[in-house]
């Protein structure tokens, strides 16, 4: 068959519009594929980053929940250990007691005697008719009360010495006592804190305090050359008796606090003739402490 040269042209020109309109919308199609595929890596780059920012949070919570419960486990173990060194202590408190063997004294006791952490309770006891004394160690492991390695433990390891002695008559004992009315005695006066009022005395390179609380002659001593210490630990006793009593002697009692270390600290009291001591405290502080808890 023969066909003109324009029919035949015109057939070839419409096989050519046919084939660019199919490859325009094959390239269409994969433009929408290509823009659908990048939509979907962006969606899970979007979750793999909300699912890192979970876990991340996830593991601060459990961090945080894990640290509270250790938190509380430590102040848990510390509480149980303080109660458990108080029960014990009492224990032994009682123990000491019943060793005390007199029969015409009170057997009253202090009934907190300082630790450092970690130390035991012990003592040695001496009582007669008209005397007893008790001398309190701290050790590092459990120590049977009168144990003859007591005897030979060294100073350091005393915690106190407690004497309770009855005197022929009152006199003696008001000797022992020695009571004195500071604002009488005079001296510079000090402001201690809560209205009370304290003098001043220095001699012989020393340095004392002195004022009175009740029936209750307190004094404080250090070098002349350190004249603050002795007025720093007055306000100090001052401050801590304010919420802790002393015992109520009957008529006067004593108390000797030193600044400068050393185991002269004490405090004594009087029922009439009979006179409480505690002695060789190395701390200050500390000696008002085991004083104001006797009973």
């Amino acid at each position: 068959m023969k066909y003109s040269k324009q029919l035949v042209s015109c057939i070839i020109a419409t096989c050519l519009l046919s084939a660019c309109s199919a490859n325009a919308e094959k390239g269409t199609s994969n433009s929408d594929t290509n823009s659908e595929s990048t939509v979907q890596v962006d969606t899970n780059s979007q979750t793999t980053e909300e699912k890192t920012n979970t876990d991340d949070e996830n593991e601060q919570q459990q961090t945080s929940e894990i640290k509270k419960t250790t938190d509380d486990t430590t102040t848990s173990s510390t509480n149980n250990s303080s109660v458990t060194n108080k029960e014990d202590q009492t224990k032994m408190i009682e123990t000491i007691k019943k060793e005390v063997k007199t029969s015409g004294l009170p057997v009253e006791l202090p009934t907190i005697l300082p630790l450092k952490d970690g130390k035991y309770l012990s003592a040695t006891t001496k009582a007669g008719k008209n005397n007893y004394s008790i001398v309190f160690y701290e050790s590092d492991k459990n120590v049977k009360i009168n144990d003859p390695s007591l005897r030979k433990a060294p100073k350091k390891s005393i915690i106190a010495k407690y004497k309770v002695i009855k005197y022929i008559d009152l006199n003696k004992a008001n000797t022992e006592i020695s009571y004195e009315d500071f604002s009488k005695v005079g001296g510079q006066k000090v402001n201690l804190g809560h209205q009370i009022i304290g003098y001043q005395d220095a001699g012989a390179g020393a340095l004392w305090t002195s004022w009175n609380e009740g029936r209750w002659a307190l004094a404080t001593h250090t070098r002349a050359t350190k004249p603050e210490q002795g007025l720093e630990l007055a306000k100090k006793a001052v401050e801590f008796l304010e919420t802790n009593t002393l015992p109520v002697p009957k008529p006067n009692g004593s108390i000797h606090l030193d600044a400068i270390k050393s185991t002269e600290n004490n405090v004594k009291w009087q029922n009439n003739n009979i006179v409480f001591s505690v002695e060789k405290v190395q701390d200050p502080i500390n000696a008002l402490k085991i004083a104001t808890s006797v009973k």
